[in-house]
């Protein structure tokens, strides 16, 4: 058996064995055996969530030499040391010689390669620590702006300019060489840039990192900054200084393997990640850190409170300080954040929204211990806060239909034995938890669950959340405001920037919060997170360098990520432990504050997203899944206002959010199983007809359940109460958007069913798109026809038009529904007998009307303006045709 150990050779990010043939070329010729090992994840589709397949890879290629009983030298370039890294944990020669077993990894040689310590992440490594290492990334930023960024694959993985990577990749090399190694490039994932490392390897097995000083993709400062984190590790004897291939010096023993690596290293690599901006909008230096975890916590009237759990064992300590973590529950907004007018704004639409869809009856991630008063909540009675009685109806009133897929079309729920055996723990109803405070309070024990969050981290989860909040909130204001919209993040003295229009102010700080976020891409942080993925739903102004959910998948994959963390110190608790419980509910408002926003990309547009391990936990008592009978009381007809009606509103719009995203999750799965077999001509499933069944019949059974119930509000929208309104017209309007994305769907999937199933599923879809166009149609002619709420408006710091359209929290997904409204519309005409033609007509002119009518507030015109954009280019004469106006008297 040769004694000259195997030569194992890990690419970098976008690259394979190919580009590294002068490599193993020179290396066989010294009578090494030399193996390349295809990185996984590049050209995965769906892009990898992480490194960990690239490890398990690495370790197989590994281990068949070391099964054989070979030494290995494991060689890694660029990203490929983070994998390699992963890779070899227990296998280094000390370690197996003490296992009694033969051949062992003997040395990891680093090639320009990311060597980082336990904790770290790419991204986080590549962040400048010092005036050169600034000089470096501004320099970087302008190469970035001259060749126009990073480019995405349709599922999201990144794609390099050719013409940038020969600059940075492969300068210095024979044009030849460089078109060659350009054209063997695949697509890599973002992803795995945020996953922090888990071993540090090169601190147990011996370690070599050759310095390419000439490397413009990870430049000599920040090789040398990785060396020095080393402490010693990396022997100078064996250091490699590599100028290029015919001139490199060497101090090692072994000159010949050294020296061999070093003339043949011709591909170098880095990622760009942070967007370059001029723009002077949103600086927060000087500002105080008012998202910090210390700060102290009161509520308005300057009363500490506190989120007391009633549970069996309570230390009488916990709780009882106004400084105690759990006051961070009751976390809101203060005027360092934002000031008063977006304040307001941002109270009205997030408070609101977290009522109706953030409640525990709504949230399929919640665990057992029930949280009460999200944000908008009336808690003015117990009685309000119970489930909404049901007692008259139970599980049995809808069919269940077996289904291949789970009800919520997400992945089964992982079993968790933590839950087993608890009874619904009920925590104190006299204090509110918010949004914001979840997040707050699960950032507070970041270390406690293993994530370090260092000061630079904190100051950018900070920043970046106040930018998200400002540029969330700007959306509704008029387009047309005056100028007295400052331009800053929290109206600093001696900082005010005023823009022209707020349109202009809007735009500035999209593109400042856009930049905040690459900046903070390595931050592993609940506030980042909460940034990913409310940024997700802001309106994109026309002409933005972005693309629509261009850090979503992101911002999904931390969160996975960070649930498994908080999982693990949750199991380390006590049942009865008063903060598990807590952070146990705040992790299930953030997940399904994900899941929510995830529902809805994927609902309006084409974005396809796997939520791997996120799959919602099972609550020991289904009392807020129960459902309504189609029996409509009759005081649903009273003539004039009832106190009863506008009190029920909420709660039968709770119990219909909760059974519509487990629709809408059968819906969004079949859709990504359509795409697949519509693309690639793979069968959809095992049995196409059960799933297809499945869903219609979930449909089915939400339309007989929860439509009286609603059509019934929408008939009677004046009676309301303006939060009523609003719960009534926004969960009516995206269940019509499921049901036309679900007809979208299935029209050219079921092609190739000729069978009498086929038909009557295809009559059921044409009478749901039907009776949908019919009900959009008959909302928005019920809104318009109320006057403006001008008063309500601007007491919520609102645009002063603003109708009830525009109080959702996403302007595009109401523009979606609207559009796809009309697309419906259209598309039924030539099933229309004649006489229905005037009808036809009349449903597209008020429909259209109302998505004009979000051009009252900025988020609004952007998201009405690109949908108007789409429907013209698709339809524009039969829209111009049925527009009607009586504006004018002459």
């Amino acid at each position: 058996m040769s004694k000259t150990p195997t030569i194992v050779i890990v690419p970098g990010a976008w690259h394979c064995p190919k580009h590294y043939k002068y490599l193993i070329d020179g290396l066989v010729r010294f009578h090494y055996e030399v193996v390349g090992v295809t990185v996984l994840s590049v050209n995965s589709s769906p892009p990898h969530a992480s490194w960990d397949q690239d490890a398990q890879e690495i370790r197989r290629v590994i281990m068949e030499s070391l099964d054989s009983g070979k030494d290995v030298i494991a060689v890694a370039h660029s990203f490929g040391g983070v994998s390699m890294s992963e890779a070899v944990k227990g296998l280094g020669k000390e370690a197996r010689e003490k296992q009694g077993v033969k051949g062992g990894v003997v040395r990891l040689v680093y090639m320009c390669a990311m060597a980082l310590p336990e904790g770290q992440t790419h991204l986080g490594q590549i962040q400048p620590q010092t005036p050169e290492e600034e000089e470096l990334e501004r320099q970087r930023q302008e190469l970035q702006i001259k060749y126009g960024g990073i480019r995405f694959t349709p599922d999201g993985a990144m794609l390099l300019d050719k013409d940038a990577v020969r600059d940075v990749f492969y300068n210095r090399c024979d044009s030849k060489d460089v078109d060659e190694a350009v054209d063997l490039l695949g697509s890599f994932p973002a992803g795995p840039l945020a996953v922090p490392v888990t071993y540090t390897a090169y601190r147990e097995i011996p370690s070599t990192y050759i310095v390419c000083e000439n490397d413009r993709a990870l430049p000599l400062p920040y090789q040398e900054r990785m060396i020095a984190q080393g402490e010693g590790v990396f022997q100078p004897h064996f250091l490699v200084y590599a100028h290029d291939r015919s001139n490199f010096t060497t101090t090692s023993a072994d000159d010949t393997f050294y020296g061999t690596l070093a003339a043949a290293i011709f591909e170098l690599r880095r990622i760009p990640t942070i967007e370059a901006t001029s723009t002077p909008f949103l600086d927060n230096s000087g500002i105080p850190d008012v998202l910090a975890d210390n700060a102290c916590i009161a509520s308005q009237n300057n009363v500490h409170t506190s989120y007391s759990p009633v549970l069996n064992i309570s230390h009488p300590i916990i709780g009882s300080s106004p400084y105690s973590p759990i006051n961070l529950l009751n976390s809101k907004l203060n005027p360092t954040i934002l000031d008063g007018r977006l304040a307001r704004i941002y109270d009205t639409i997030v408070t609101g929204c977290a009522a109706r869809y953030i409640n525990y009856d709504c949230n399929l991630y919640a665990t057992p211990y029930r949280y009460y008063s999200l944000e908008g909540d009336d808690c003015s009675s117990l009685q309000e806060q119970k489930p909404a009685d049901l007692s008259h109806v139970s599980e049995d009133n809808l069919s269940k239909t077996p289904s291949p897929m789970s009800p919520s079309g997400l992945p089964p729920s992982t079993p968790d034995h933590s839950l087993k055996g608890l009874e619904p723990i009920t925590l104190d109803l006299s204090h509110n938890m918010t949004v914001l405070g979840a997040i707050r309070f699960l950032d507070h024990f970041s270390h406690l669950y293993g994530n370090r969050l260092t000061d630079p981290d904190c100051r950018k989860s900070d920043d970046v959340l106040k930018a998200v909040f400002r540029t969330f909130s700007l959306q509704w204001l008029s387009p047309t405001d005056s100028p007295s919209v400052q331009s800053t993040t929290n109206g600093v003295p001696g900082r005010e920037t005023t823009c022209d229009s707020a349109m202009n102010a809007f735009n500035d700080s999209w593109v400042w919060t856009r930049s905040l976020i690459f900046n903070a891409l390595s931050v592993q942080s609940f506030r980042v997170i909460c940034a990913m993925v409310m940024f997700d739903g802001i309106s994109i102004p026309a002409q933005a360098p972005g693309v629509e959910h261009e850090f979503l998948d992101t911002g999904l994959q931390k969160l996975d990520h960070l649930t498994g963390l908080v999982g693990q110190y949750c199991a380390n608790l006590r049942s009865q432990s008063t903060y598990r419980a807590l952070v146990e509910a705040s992790l299930s408002v953030v997940r399904w504050c994900g899941h929510v926003r995830y529902i809805g990309a994927a609902l309006s547009t084409d974005h396809q997203y796997s939520l791997p391990s996120i799959a919602p936990h099972k609550k020991e008592q289904e009392l807020s899944f129960t459902y309504y009978e189609p029996t409509i009381p009759p005081w649903i007809y009273h003539q004039s206002f009832d106190q009863n009606l506008d009190d029920s509103v909420p709660k039968i719009c709770r119990a219909a959010v909760a059974e519509a995203f487990r629709v809408w999750g059968q819906i969004v799965a079949l859709k990504s199983s359509c795409s697949n077999l519509t693309k690639d001509g793979i069968e959809l499933c095992s049995d196409p007809s059960a799933a297809i069944a499945s869903t219609v019949q979930a449909v089915t059974n939400f339309s007989k359940a929860f439509l009286p119930f609603l059509k019934s509000f929408i008939e009677k929208l004046g009676d309301l109460s303006m939060p009523s309104r609003v719960s009534s017209v926004s969960i009516l309007m995206f269940w019509n958007l499921g049901v036309f994305v679900l007809t979208e769907t299935l029209k050219p999937a079921m092609i190739g069913f000729n069978s009498p199933w086929s038909c009557d599923v295809f009559a059921r879809l044409q009478a749901y798109t039907e009776e949908a166009t019919s009900s959009v149609a008959r909302t928005v002619q019920n809104v318009l026809s109320l006057p403006v709420e001008e008063i309500f408006n601007l007491q919520n710091g609102m645009s002063t038009e603003a109708t009830i359209f525009t109080y959702h929290i996403t302007p595009s997904l109401m523009a979606a529904a609207l559009q796809k409204t009309i697309e419906a519309i259209v598309g039924m005409q030539p099933y229309l007998l004649v006489d229905a033609d005037a009808l036809w007509k009349e449903q597209i002119n008020i429909t259209m009307k109302g998505l004009v009518s979000l051009e009252v507030t900025v988020g609004g015109l952007h998201a009405a303006r690109a949908a108007i954009g789409k429907l013209t280019r698709d339809h524009g004469d039969i829209i111009s045709e049925c527009w009607s106006s009586s504006d004018f008297e002459t």
